[in-house]
């Protein structure tokens, strides 16, 4: 007979075991709720209710396609942190060629990218191009073709309409082997593609559009076999083509060939094929879109994994798939699967193309007896100031081109009324400034390039608990109904925003809410999280050094660490592991004090550090010994001479140097560096953002003969540069 404090003990046992099967049960779906999710979309569905503007588009093109099927990606992803991961996170990670005004960065301007022709995306850019309803339609819709084989879909026809009109379409290869002979493939492109890409798994429609990508109707020295010093070599995906300048690029793409085997195009094409296969399609990258832009977690990480940084890429392959697909079939009556990504909290219309004006904010200072502000781009609009000789106002964009037989700026008064003046008759200054002091964002509010939320633009928005510094406040009370404080972003990034949605960090580094502010004490630098534990999706890293913001503490143990929640200065929110509980890794900080270094010679303004030519890295460190400077290769640096281009890390902000003088960033003013001024203003050659920042010695905002004359008398001893 069982006795009763057995039926006693067997009961909590029970009971126990019930209560740990709710506990996993519950965890477990969390768990799958946090991860991300695939759903097929049927016409009329009410799936997609909570995500403004997809659904219409889809059901407009299963109206004309009843044969294609879409899968929906539920990337679980906030929309404005995705940007940002795709911007500010990692300046040039994604880039434009031959554009300007509102297409490029505003931080980094005109740096030179790639081989001199690319500058770094902004965010607007970005947003146009990762905005799937800006795609949703028969032109671009092959940007989210499932690239996986499908069995009696491809024909050798289809890869030779690809090839049509390149010097890929010959019926036999020729090629030149490593020994400098000449040898023949007998087979074609098409065929060489099209087993290229059944034995790897691939549509071969996708390989053949890619390597066109790559290569170009022409063909380029990673596919000739004949570059010096790489004979018989070949790259014809270009994989690992990175550095800096274009001889590095092809190099980099050659060694990545040799130490591959790659001895004759076939071979290229074949490794290519099994490439992309084994390191994009197969771990959940199976579309143009989503190899361009790494919003799949299937790999345990996200943003970083990108095959190529044109932002364009998808965009403007998917327009010569489409040709290919229509000669073969023009209704398009093929079944074709289409996996279109989903974010939260997106903008309730599709993000807009960039337009042709420069978006900024500066200060300028008048130089011309008297200056006119228009209400419009046009002398016969209302006149509603006359600005006076040394009077100083806000520039918010910068015309490009003539209108009304002007080019015009637009400022704003101190009112914050907004209009336009013609662009010339005074000079950048340096930012007038009222404070300095740091905060956090409590609510996730727009940052624009002036004050008010009408006649601005959104530069981006704060993520709750994002540090800045402000810069200014109190000037502007009243401006469509808001108080607003201008700031500038740990990246320089620098507008307004509306004052009551940041709060002040008090000295001990906190706030109200319990965030604190922590700077990163672990030698290797953190790894930031999805959520936490070891084995969540990466989000990006923090370098020894680097301050976030802590909005939750010990919110987990995992993996035998202690987790907080943190915010990055660039707006990403994640988990890091602070150590035990001890915070091995991070420190609080108790004073975040002013970011601004100056000294003899040198100061701060913005997201600057401009310099004479006689400051070294010792004077930096002197004023600011906590201070870490970087050459242009990204080497810390502890002596020296300071060149245009390095930086300098400073109580968690980052500024670029600017040596008055010094254009090629060496560190030192010579006869090279007015050379270099003399062919930019000629026109045969460009500069850098920085190096016209440090070209303009008379500091007026533009490099002409006058900075070029100024800077031949330094060298010749008979002037001197200061600020």
């Amino acid at each position: 007979m069982i006795s009763s404090k057995l039926i006693k003990g067997l009961s909590l046992l029970l009971i126990l075991v019930f209560m740990i099967g709710i506990f996993i049960n519950i965890f477990l779906v969390n768990e799958v709720q946090a991860k991300q999710s695939t759903k097929e979309y049927k016409k009329g569905s009410d799936i997609l209710d909570d995500y403004p503007g997809y659904a219409s588009l889809l059901d407009d093109l299963l109206e004309e396609h009843p044969d294609w099927s879409f899968t929906l990606l539920f990337t679980g992803l906030d929309w404005d942190t995705v940007i940002k991961n795709e911007t500010t996170a990692s300046h040039g990670r994604n880039l434009v060629q031959n554009k300007s005004g509102e297409w490029v960065c505003s931080v980094c301007g005109d740096k030179a990218y790639d081989n001199g022709s690319w500058r770094c995306a902004s965010a607007s850019t970005v947003s146009y191009y990762m905005d799937p309803r800006n795609s949703l339609y028969e032109d671009y819709i092959f940007q989210f073709e499932n690239l996986e084989w499908k069995d009696n879909t491809y024909t050798i026809d289809g890869v030779e309409q690809i090839l049509d009109g390149t010097y890929l379409d010959v019926s036999t290869i020729k090629y030149t082997t490593t020994s400098g002979s000449t040898k023949t493939i007998n087979k074609s492109y098409a065929e060489v593609i099209m087993e290229a890409a059944e034995e790897a798994g691939i549509s071969p429609y996708h390989l053949a559009s890619r390597i066109v990508q790559e290569q170009g109707s022409t063909g380029s020295s990673t596919s000739s076999g004949t570059y010096s010093g790489y004979t018989g070599y070949y790259n014809f995906l270009n994989i690992n083509a990175i550095g800096s300048g274009s001889s590095t690029i092809i190099r980099n793409a050659l060694t990545y060939a040799k130490n591959k085997g790659w001895t004759d195009p076939e071979k290229s094409i074949e490794g290519g094929a099994e490439f992309l296969a084994e390191d994009y399609i197969a771990i959940g990258q199976n579309t143009l879109y989503l190899q361009k832009f790494d919003v799949d977690d299937s790999d345990g990480s996200l943003y970083s994994h990108q095959y190529m940084q044109n932002v364009s890429a998808a965009k403007s392959e998917s327009s010569s798939i489409l040709k290919t697909y229509k000669d073969i079939s023009s209704d398009l009556d093929m079944s074709f699967n289409f996996v279109i990504p989903v974010y939260e909290n997106m903008p309730s219309s599709k993000c807009a193309m960039p337009g042709s004006q420069s978006i900024v904010t500066q200060n300028i200072q008048i130089t011309d007896s008297s200056v006119v502000v228009y209400k419009s781009k046009s002398t016969s609009s209302t006149k509603l100031e006359t600005l006076k000789k040394n009077d100083k106002i806000l520039r918010i964009e910068v015309g490009s081109e003539k209108e009304n037989g002007y080019v015009w700026d637009k400022v704003v008064l101190a009112d914050g009324t907004k209009g336009y003046i013609i662009s010339k008759g005074f000079k950048v200054i340096d930012d007038v400034t009222n404070c300095n002091v740091t905060a956090i964002a409590i609510e996730p509010g727009n940052v624009r390039n002036g004050p008010g939320t009408s006649g601005t633009t959104t530069l981006t928005t704060l993520t709750v608990g994002q540090r800045v510094t402000i810069i200014e406040k109190g000037k502007y009370t009243n401006v469509d109904g808001y108080s607003w404080s201008r700031i500038i972003l740990a990246d320089g990034t620098q507008g307004y925003i509306v004052a009551r949605y940041l709060e002040e960090v008090s000295d001990n580094g906190s706030t109200s809410n319990g965030s604190d502010i922590v700077k990163v004490v672990c030698n290797g630098g953190l790894t930031i999280r999805k959520e936490p534990g070891t084995s969540s999706s990466i989000l990006g890293y923090a370098d020894k050094g680097d301050y976030l913001t802590r909005i939750e503490k010990a919110v987990s143990t995992a993996n035998g660490y202690t987790w907080d929640k943190i915010v990055t200065d660039s707006g990403v929110t994640g988990y890091v592991a602070r150590g035990d509980d001890d915070e091995n890794f991070i420190e609080p900080v108790s004073n975040t004090g002013s970011s601004a270094i100056s000294g003899n010679g040198f100061k701060t303004s913005g997201s600057k550090l401009t310099c004479e030519p006689n400051v070294t890295v010792s004077d930096i460190l002197k004023n600011a010994s906590d201070a870490t400077v970087k050459d242009a290769s990204g080497k810390t640096v502890t002596s020296g001479n300071i060149g245009t281009g390095y930086t300098v890390k400073y109580n968690g902000n980052t500024y670029t140097v600017i040596k008055l003088g010094d254009v090629s960033g060496d560190g030192k003013v010579t006869s090279s560096d007015y050379v270099k001024i003399k062919n930019y203003i000629m026109g045969s050659s460009s500069l850098s953002s920085a190096a016209k920042d440090g070209s303009d010695v008379n500091r007026d905002g533009k490099t002409t003969s006058s900075d070029y004359v100024k800077i031949k008398n330094y060298i010749m001893g008979k002037g001197d540069i200061s600020l």
